[in-house]
């Protein structure tokens, strides 16, 4: 049996969630009366109270808990006194080794005075904001003073500082909370299948065939899906094949679980096989690559986990086509083919060479006769000579039991003739082109194909070369 295993299409928590950049401006005013006052260095400010900003996250989302993977905070601070201005920032339920993000930055005087990048990786924010209710937002805390080091500032009725803050590039490692009803359209795409490398067979027709999509959900979260548009494209006829099945319309997708931070996905198993697809001309097709689309509905029936969806970064869904292939099938013929890098532009001994023959000692261990043939090719993969004589080239199957399997391989000698023409060719030649074309005879039995099945070439020259004597 052949066995292919390919990913054909992945959906990761970029697709699923994104936290969008989000700012908000914070102005700090006070009120001393009808008069300015004189503030003394080092004297705080207190009447500054806690704040809640909120993240605007599409499509219902509920989050409740964020990790970060990374994500910047950026702060334009502003001060509208004549001293310098003491600020710490703290938002209190975003930890990193249990300590809260704080911020402590000296500001001074005038608009934009300071600008500052902070490192948000590694942090976790509790999303329920200051009452512990609220999904999607945080709370943050502020504090304020002259700097113990300036002089005495005179101040009013008024603002005294400003805060531009911006949250920007933000990358979740871990979320939690509920993932909404949204609908995540898959678009086409295009996966490498590489179905049988180098083989080619004319009339092919698989007798039998399956292929298993197997779709892992490392998500804590329910889906619903719809796989589409599937083909299987071979590139070297331009033919492609459309999968016909109803399995793929309608696929319901269990939730994953986690233990201790170890993930156990969930395993959703559909089978096609010749009774409920058309699988056998679409593997037939002897596909190098597999085109799918599809539609994933999350939380097709609500918020059953009671906000205790999770995704982590790496994490997702992943479709995964098992492909199975008993080899056995119907064809005129197959053909196997490889190429080799040549060079022999610098072999002076070649100009001695007059005549001669390439002796293929081939052995044929599979249950057909082979018809052998290479080509040299130039620098661009275009043919330049061929080697072996149409006529001559064919050498005779195994011998077969009762059971169409070999028993014993067929040895044969061929011969190719060598001339001026052919040495010229040669020279030239960058690559040798070896094709092998398995003929089937009229009417077969059913034969199987083993995986100990060989065929080997050997190449040996016996050529007239002249020795000059001096």
């Amino acid at each position: 049996n052949l066995v292919v295993n390919r990913e054909i299409t992945a959906i990761k928590l970029d697709s699923l969630i994104a936290i969008p950049d989000t700012a908000f401006v914070r102005s700090f005013t006070v009120f001393v009366g009808l008069q300015p006052v004189k503030v003394a260095p080092g004297k705080s400010f207190n009447q500054f109270p806690s704040t809640e900003i909120d993240f605007n996250i599409n499509n219902g989302v509920a989050l409740k808990r964020v990790d970060m993977r990374s994500g910047l905070l950026s702060i334009a601070f502003s001060n509208t006194l004549t001293q310098p201005l003491d600020m710490t920032y703290m938002i209190p339920n975003a930890t990193r080794n249990g300590q809260p993000f704080t911020i402590f930055e000296t500001i001074p005087p005038g608009k934009n005075s300071l600008l500052k990048e902070y490192d948000l990786t590694g942090f976790s924010f509790n999303m329920t904001g200051l009452t512990g209710n609220s999904y999607n937002s945080i709370s943050q805390t502020y504090t304020m003073a002259i700097n113990p080091n300036a002089d005495t500032a005179l101040v009013g009725n008024g603002e005294i500082a400003r805060i531009e803050v911006g949250y920007k590039k933000l990358v979740p490692q871990y979320i939690e909370g509920y993932f909404g009803q949204q609908v995540i359209k898959v678009p086409l795409d295009t996966a490498k299948l590489d179905l049988v490398k180098n083989f080619y067979a004319s009339n092919f027709l698989l007798n039998d065939a399956n292929l298993k999509f197997r779709i892992l959900n490392e998500f804590g979260a329910e889906f619903s899906a719809a796989l589409s548009n599937i083909k299987s494209i071979n590139s070297l006829n331009n033919t492609s094949v459309a999968l016909t099945t109803g399995q793929l319309s309608y696929i319901n997708i269990n939730r994953a679980t986690q233990a201790a931070g170890t993930i156990f996905p969930s395993i959703k198993e559909i089978e096609l096989n010749k009774l409920n697809s058309n699988i056998l001309p679409f593997l037939s097709n002897l596909p190098d690559k597999l085109t799918s689309q599809g539609i994933v509905k999350v939380n097709p029936l609500g918020n059953i986990s009671g906000y205790h969806d999770f995704a982590f970064y790496d994490k997702g869904i992943h479709v995964i086509a098992d492909i199975n292939i008993p080899m056995r099938f119907n064809a005129d013929y197959f053909r196997l083919k490889s190429n080799t890098v040549i060079d022999f532009k610098d072999v002076e001994q070649l100009d001695n060479v007059k005549s001669g023959n390439f002796v293929i000692n081939a052995t044929n261990g599979y249950p057909f006769k082979a018809r052998l043939q290479a080509y040299l090719l130039d620098e661009a993969g275009k043919t330049i000579d061929s080697l072996f004589v149409p006529g001559k080239n064919t050498i005779e199957g195994g011998q077969l039991d009762n059971n169409n399997k070999v028993v014993a391989p067929f040895f044969s000698k061929v011969l190719v003739p060598v001339d001026a023409a052919k040495i010229a060719n040669l020279r030239r030649s960058k690559s040798i082109q070896i094709i092998t074309y398995f003929l089937m005879p009229p009417n077969p039995p059913d034969i199987t194909i083993y995986e100990d099945y060989q065929f080997k070439v050997n190449i040996v020259a016996e050529l007239t070369y002249n020795v000059e004597r001096k």
